[in-house]
């Protein structure tokens, strides 16, 4: 009797990972782990890992390690970014204890095998995909690693004329859709994103005259909750401790400056993409500029793109209705897409490589239940 195959698609997010599964649920979760930082904390919390929220509220007890800030493994190489060989070990680790966590708040079936695709920004290099395959292939029997704009426009039918651009936290990643999967050539990811944002407000807001007292967390939420870069929206006023006493600032100027900071990358990226094809299809791809992730929802972001764009044509940008589960509903269907008999030279590829390796209990438990 064949083992019912589960299917679940990935969107390893800088800031969040996003998981949809075959069976209907789905979830999102902080792309981030939490080692209790001593006794104290580890009697606090009640185990050795933190994951989700409790994170963010406990974060004072915890070692929290984003294993994907800036981009790191997953464009960007440990060492480049200035890691030690232990802290590339400890980045490793947390990959592989969130791709794990991720999977299993869908309450995927442990009586077969599981199958996923996950998406990996669009010039990720051979060794940055293998290090998302091996921080799977505990929870995964196969895995496929695709350009994250692909899953977007898969997902959403968008797999010809259209100008993928994918806003994430630690990276951009610009691709075009032509009817098939495109070359590593045709597509561009620049090492910015939200983070940059956070940082580049952080930095105005501490220079400032009043110079609140202000974390790069709470930038981050001020920014999700007001973040545009047009002159014609509202202000953004908020509380914040100037010399120990709560008071009212408005932090438009600045929030405005650190939004807009991303736009000059992405139009340059953009047109010097978009002319490398004959001027027919650079009219279409143009006018179809579809923007994903989660920086994609930042108020007045896509008008201000759009507006940069102009002047090399008559362009049109729009934004996806869900940026949180986009890219993770596209590498699903795609999961589901894919011949049984692909997916399984894949398990049986995984299989040879991990035949000497011992898995940890955990892991073992969960084929054996």
């Amino acid at each position: 009797m064949n083992q019912p195959i589960t299917y679940v698609g990935l969107d390893l997010g800088t800031f969040k990972t996003s998981v949809a599964c075959a069976n209907g649920k789905r979830a999102v979760v902080p792309s981030a782990v939490g080692w209790p930082k001593d006794r104290v904390g580890r009697a606090l919390l009640g185990r050795d890992i933190i994951f989700g929220e409790e994170i963010w509220k406990h974060r004072m007890a915890l070692d929290v390690v984003r294993p994907f800030r800036r981009g790191t493994l997953k464009y960007i190489d440990g060492a480049d970014a200035g890691f030690s060989p232990d802290d590339i070990a400890r980045h490793k680790d947390a990959a592989r204890l969130l791709v794990n966590h991720a999977v299993s708040t869908t309450e995927p079936a442990t009586d077969g095998p599981i199958y996923g695709v996950i998406g990996a920004p669009s010039r990720a290099t051979i060794p940055n995909k293998q290090v998302i395959i091996d921080a799977a292939r505990e929870t995964l029997d196969a895995v496929m690693v695709v350009a994250e704009p692909f899953t977007i426009a898969y997902g959403m039918d968008r797999l010809a004329n259209t100008l993928v651009i994918d806003i994430g936290a630690g990276t951009i990643d610009i691709c075009p859709m032509y009817g098939t999967y495109p070359k590593d050539a045709d597509q561009i990811t620049l090492p910015i994103g939200g983070d940059a944002i956070d940082e580049e407000f952080h930095r105005l807001m501490k220079q400032s005259e009043l110079q609140p007292q202000l974390t790069l967390n709470m930038a981050r939420e001020i920014k999700e909750k007001f973040g545009f870069g047009r002159d014609n929206e509202d202000a953004a006023i908020v509380t914040l401790l100037v010399a120990g006493k709560p008071t009212q600032i408005d932090v438009s100027k600045q929030l405005k400056f650190a939004c807009r900071a991303i736009v000059p990358g992405i139009v340059e990226a953009s047109r010097e993409l978009i002319s490398r094809f004959d001027p027919e299809f650079q009219s279409s791809l143009l006018s179809n500029v579809l923007l994903g992730g989660g920086g994609s929802q930042l108020k007045g972001l896509d008008r201000l793109i759009e507006e940069a764009l102009q002047p090399f044509g008559e362009a049109n940008v729009t934004h996806v209705d869900d940026s949180v589960f986009a890219g993770a509903t596209g590498a699903l269907k795609m999961a589901m897409s894919m011949p049984a008999e692909y997916w399984q030279q894949i398990a049986e590829q995984a299989h040879d490589k991990n035949r000497h390796v011992e898995q940890p209990a955990s892991v073992r438990l969960r084929r054996a239940a």
